[in-house]
């Protein structure tokens, strides 16, 4: 009596046989995340409102009370960057590694730190920057804005915070694979 045999056939194709490995995935995850932070970073650079000094007739630099206050601006605004690509960092790690065991904990919050870095270093490379060197050339009745800057370091853990709080979320309530949606995805040939 002849035993029948078990033969899965994996799906074909290089890229398939690529992406069916963990370190292709991960390798292609973080170089997405990346070109998101720098996609983040040329957001930030071009949508926050920079406080700026008024020169005055004696040639000194004052700053107006509203403009105290913007100087935080740059702060929030690269906040809520990171924090929403974080987020999506989060989720699309989620559906692209949950099937990948711890990797899908570690890999996410790393890459969105890188994301939060990339941003951090492209926008203050592509934003305002030559305060002192504006401010010293500036004549009397001139309005100079400051550089774009990153004053609360803090802000670059965000990102992985927010990465983070997805994977939690959908680790725990999403559904676990019956048994039958498991015997189903396996051919049996003879």
């Amino acid at each position: 009596m002849v035993e029948p045999t078990l033969t899965v056939t994996p799906p074909s194709g290089q890229l398939a046989e690529l992406w069916g490995r963990t370190y292709w995935r991960v390798a292609v995850f973080f170089a997405g995340c990346v070109v998101m932070g720098a996609l983040g970073g040329l957001l930030w650079a071009k949508t926050t409102p920079l406080p700026s000094y008024a020169v005055r007739d004696d040639l000194s630099a004052t700053m107006s009370e509203l403009n105290l206050a913007g100087i935080v601006g740059a702060d929030v605004s690269f906040t809520v960057i990171t924090g929403s690509i974080g987020l999506l960092i989060g989720i699309v790690g989620w559906l692209m590694l949950h099937k990948r065991g711890w990797v899908v904990t570690v890999v996410p919050m790393l890459a969105a730190l890188g994301a939060s870095l990339m941003a951090w270093r492209f926008g203050i490379v592509i934003g305002t920057s030559g305060f002192d060197a504006r401010l010293a050339a500036a004549s009397a009745g001139d309005v100079v804005q400051v550089d774009l800057q990153l004053r609360a370091l803090s802000a670059l853990i965000v990102g992985p915070f927010a990465a983070v709080t997805p994977i939690m979320l959908l680790s725990a309530f999403w559904p676990e694979p019956r048994i039958e949606q498991v015997e189903s995805d396996i051919v049996v040939t003879h």
